[in-house]
Protein backbone atom coordinates (compact mmCIF):
# COMPACT_ATOMS: atom_id res chain seq x y z
CA UNK A 1 0.00 0.00 0.00
CA UNK A 2 1.22 3.71 -0.73
CA UNK A 3 0.94 6.34 0.81
CA UNK A 4 4.04 9.13 1.42
CA UNK A 5 5.03 11.42 4.46
CA UNK A 6 3.47 14.79 5.13
CA UNK A 7 4.89 17.85 6.88
CA UNK A 8 2.55 19.51 9.87
CA UNK A 9 2.08 22.79 7.20
CA UNK A 10 1.05 19.96 4.38
CA UNK A 11 -1.15 17.77 6.48
CA UNK A 12 -2.91 21.45 7.69
CA UNK A 13 -3.56 22.51 3.77
CA UNK A 14 -4.55 18.85 3.25
CA UNK A 15 -6.85 19.13 6.24
CA UNK A 16 -8.06 22.54 5.02
CA UNK A 17 -9.04 21.35 1.45
CA UNK A 18 -10.70 18.67 2.87
CA UNK A 19 -12.83 20.50 5.08
CA UNK A 20 -13.63 22.73 2.59
CA UNK A 21 -14.85 20.69 0.26
CA UNK A 22 -17.42 18.59 2.66
CA UNK A 23 -18.81 21.88 3.64
CA UNK A 24 -18.99 23.52 0.47
CA UNK A 25 -19.16 20.95 -2.23
CA UNK A 26 -16.63 22.41 -4.05
CA UNK A 27 -12.96 22.69 -4.02
CA UNK A 28 -11.36 26.01 -2.57
CA UNK A 29 -9.49 28.55 -4.98
CA UNK A 30 -5.74 29.55 -4.13
CA UNK A 31 -6.95 32.65 -2.65
CA UNK A 32 -9.17 31.07 -0.48
CA UNK A 33 -6.73 28.89 0.78
CA UNK A 34 -4.21 31.45 1.21
CA UNK A 35 -7.07 33.57 3.42
CA UNK A 36 -7.91 30.03 5.35
CA UNK A 37 -4.41 29.42 6.00
CA UNK A 38 -3.35 32.74 7.19
CA UNK A 39 -0.56 32.83 4.28
CA UNK A 40 1.16 36.22 3.47
CA UNK A 41 2.00 34.85 -0.52
CA UNK A 42 0.34 32.73 -3.22
CA UNK A 43 3.31 31.34 -3.94
CA UNK A 44 3.27 29.79 -0.16
CA UNK A 45 0.43 28.34 -1.46
CA UNK A 46 1.31 26.69 -4.74
CA UNK A 47 4.61 25.54 -2.85
CA UNK A 48 2.13 23.40 -0.46
CA UNK A 49 -0.07 22.59 -3.06
CA UNK A 50 2.93 21.40 -5.58
CA UNK A 51 4.31 18.77 -2.44
CA UNK A 52 0.77 17.52 -1.55
CA UNK A 53 0.70 17.15 -5.93
CA UNK A 54 3.94 15.28 -5.90
CA UNK A 55 3.20 13.14 -2.81
CA UNK A 56 0.20 12.04 -4.77
CA UNK A 57 -2.69 12.86 -2.52
CA UNK A 58 -4.09 15.45 -4.40
CA UNK A 59 -4.41 16.32 -8.27
CA UNK A 60 -4.43 19.82 -10.08
CA UNK A 61 -6.70 20.79 -13.04
CA UNK A 62 -4.51 24.15 -14.66
CA UNK A 63 -7.46 24.96 -16.85
CA UNK A 64 -10.27 25.45 -13.77
CA UNK A 65 -10.28 28.34 -11.51
CA UNK A 66 -11.57 25.64 -8.87
CA UNK A 67 -8.85 22.90 -9.64
CA UNK A 68 -8.12 20.40 -6.80
CA UNK A 69 -9.31 17.49 -6.35
CA UNK A 70 -8.15 14.86 -3.54
CA UNK A 71 -7.23 11.62 -4.91
CA UNK A 72 -8.19 7.74 -3.57
CA UNK A 73 -4.89 7.87 -2.12
CA UNK A 74 -6.40 9.58 1.39
CA UNK A 75 -10.35 9.32 1.69
CA UNK A 76 -12.31 12.79 2.10
CA UNK A 77 -13.47 11.42 5.23
CA UNK A 78 -10.69 12.17 8.34
CA UNK A 79 -12.06 9.04 9.92
CA UNK A 80 -10.66 7.01 7.49
CA UNK A 81 -6.70 7.41 7.81
CA UNK A 82 -4.57 8.14 10.75
CA UNK A 83 -1.62 10.54 11.37
CA UNK A 84 1.31 8.61 13.27
CA UNK A 85 3.74 11.24 14.36
CA UNK A 86 7.46 10.50 13.81
CA UNK A 87 9.06 11.22 17.31
CA UNK A 88 12.64 11.67 16.76
CA UNK A 89 15.69 9.59 14.89
CA UNK A 90 16.85 6.18 16.49
CA UNK A 91 19.67 5.20 16.39
CA UNK A 92 20.84 1.56 15.00
CA UNK A 93 24.29 1.83 14.78
CA UNK A 94 26.27 3.92 17.69
CA UNK A 95 24.00 6.08 19.78
CA UNK A 96 24.32 9.13 18.35
CA UNK A 97 20.73 10.59 17.62
CA UNK A 98 18.48 11.98 20.83
CA UNK A 99 15.17 10.96 21.53
CA UNK A 100 13.32 14.16 21.19
CA UNK A 101 9.80 14.16 21.17
CA UNK A 102 9.13 16.72 17.98
CA UNK A 103 6.70 16.58 16.31
CA UNK A 104 7.95 17.75 12.68
CA UNK A 105 6.85 14.62 10.36
CA UNK A 106 3.59 12.93 10.29
CA UNK A 107 3.14 9.83 8.51
CA UNK A 108 -0.21 9.11 7.46
CA UNK A 109 -1.55 5.06 7.18
CA UNK A 110 -5.11 3.65 6.94
CA UNK A 111 -7.12 3.19 10.19
CA UNK A 112 -8.01 -0.51 8.90
CA UNK A 113 -4.19 -1.58 9.59
CA UNK A 114 -4.16 -0.17 13.08
CA UNK A 115 -5.56 -1.64 16.33
CA UNK A 116 -7.26 1.63 17.37
CA UNK A 117 -6.59 0.27 21.25
CA UNK A 118 -2.79 0.71 20.93
CA UNK A 119 -0.35 4.03 21.00
CA UNK A 120 1.47 4.10 18.06
CA UNK A 121 4.37 6.72 16.97
CA UNK A 122 6.98 6.30 14.50
CA UNK A 123 10.68 6.14 14.83
CA UNK A 124 13.58 7.10 11.76
CA UNK A 125 16.31 4.87 12.07
CA UNK A 126 19.76 6.19 11.63
CA UNK A 127 22.61 3.52 10.69
CA UNK A 128 22.27 -0.81 9.77
CA UNK A 129 22.93 -2.50 12.93
CA UNK A 130 19.51 -3.86 12.58
CA UNK A 131 19.87 -4.42 8.74
CA UNK A 132 19.38 -8.25 9.18
CA UNK A 133 15.87 -7.61 10.11
CA UNK A 134 14.85 -5.68 7.83
CA UNK A 135 15.40 -2.23 9.07
CA UNK A 136 17.88 -0.27 7.04
CA UNK A 137 19.42 3.19 7.14
CA UNK A 138 16.06 6.19 6.56
CA UNK A 139 13.73 3.65 7.44
CA UNK A 140 10.25 4.21 9.32
CA UNK A 141 9.39 1.94 12.40
CA UNK A 142 6.37 1.92 13.48
CA UNK A 143 6.39 1.32 17.42
CA UNK A 144 3.81 0.38 19.87
CA UNK A 145 4.31 2.39 23.10
CA UNK A 146 4.17 -0.31 25.62
CA UNK A 147 6.84 -1.70 28.00
CA UNK A 148 5.13 -5.20 27.60
CA UNK A 149 7.56 -6.42 25.90
CA UNK A 150 9.62 -10.14 26.11
CA UNK A 151 12.82 -11.91 25.04
CA UNK A 152 12.99 -12.10 20.96
CA UNK A 153 11.12 -8.71 20.73
CA UNK A 154 12.44 -5.85 18.70
CA UNK A 155 12.01 -3.15 20.41
CA UNK A 156 12.95 0.57 20.93
CA UNK A 157 14.78 2.58 24.02
CA UNK A 158 15.91 5.15 25.60
CA UNK A 159 19.87 4.87 26.30
CA UNK A 160 20.19 8.13 28.48
CA UNK A 161 19.23 10.89 26.09
CA UNK A 162 19.55 8.82 22.86
CA UNK A 163 17.18 6.54 21.41
CA UNK A 164 17.70 2.81 20.28
CA UNK A 165 16.31 0.09 18.11
CA UNK A 166 17.61 -3.19 18.93
CA UNK A 167 16.40 -7.32 19.76
CA UNK A 168 15.77 -7.52 23.10
CA UNK A 169 17.41 -10.67 25.08
CA UNK A 170 16.60 -10.94 28.72
CA UNK A 171 19.11 -12.96 30.88
CA UNK A 172 19.46 -13.97 34.37
CA UNK A 173 22.08 -11.40 34.83
CA UNK A 174 21.35 -8.63 32.44
CA UNK A 175 18.48 -7.39 30.16
CA UNK A 176 20.82 -7.43 26.77
CA UNK A 177 20.05 -5.34 23.58
CA UNK A 178 20.95 -6.67 20.45
CA UNK A 179 22.40 -5.60 17.17
CA UNK A 180 20.58 -7.67 14.15
CA UNK A 181 23.99 -7.96 11.37
CA UNK A 182 26.25 -9.96 10.04
CA UNK A 183 28.55 -7.08 10.36
CA UNK A 184 31.12 -7.75 13.55
CA UNK A 185 31.41 -3.95 14.23
CA UNK A 186 27.77 -3.79 15.92
CA UNK A 187 28.04 -4.71 20.21
CA UNK A 188 25.36 -5.37 22.15
CA UNK A 189 24.10 -2.71 24.68
CA UNK A 190 23.91 -4.13 28.79
CA UNK A 191 20.76 -2.27 29.91
CA UNK A 192 21.74 0.03 33.23
CA UNK A 193 19.13 1.09 35.52
CA UNK A 194 18.80 4.43 33.58
CA UNK A 195 17.77 2.63 30.35
CA UNK A 196 13.87 1.93 29.45
CA UNK A 197 12.05 0.67 27.52
CA UNK A 198 9.54 2.50 25.49
CA UNK A 199 7.89 0.35 22.64
CA UNK A 200 7.79 -2.61 20.51
CA UNK A 201 8.29 -2.79 16.86
CA UNK A 202 5.35 -3.15 15.45
CA UNK A 203 6.25 -2.97 11.41
CA UNK A 204 8.96 -1.38 9.03
CA UNK A 205 8.62 0.98 6.25
CA UNK A 206 11.15 0.89 3.74
CA UNK A 207 12.61 4.55 2.91
CA UNK A 208 12.99 5.11 -0.99
CA UNK A 209 15.36 7.65 -2.60
CA UNK A 210 12.73 9.57 -4.51
CA UNK A 211 10.24 12.19 -3.76
CA UNK A 212 10.12 11.09 -0.33
CA UNK A 213 7.66 8.49 -1.35
CA UNK A 214 7.34 4.89 0.90
CA UNK A 215 6.00 2.07 0.17
CA UNK A 216 3.91 0.93 3.43
CA UNK A 217 4.36 -2.68 4.27
CA UNK A 218 2.52 -3.61 7.57
CA UNK A 219 3.21 -6.82 8.83
CA UNK A 220 1.10 -7.95 11.76
CA UNK A 221 3.56 -10.42 12.64
CA UNK A 222 6.98 -8.70 12.69
CA UNK A 223 8.98 -8.42 15.82
CA UNK A 224 7.56 -11.88 16.90
CA UNK A 225 9.59 -14.77 18.10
Amino acid sequence: MYKASLTPKQQETLSFIRSFIIRAKEAPTIQELRQGLNLKSLRSVTQRLESLEAKGFIKRDRFKHRSISLLDTLSTSPMGTAMIPVISSAGCDAMQVYAQEQYDEYLVVDKKLLDARREIIALKAVGNSMVDAGIKNGDYVLVEVTENVSTGDRVAAVIGDMAVIKRLRISPKAIILEPESKNAGYAPIVMQDSSKIFGKVLSVIPMSDRNDEMHYIYDPGYGKK
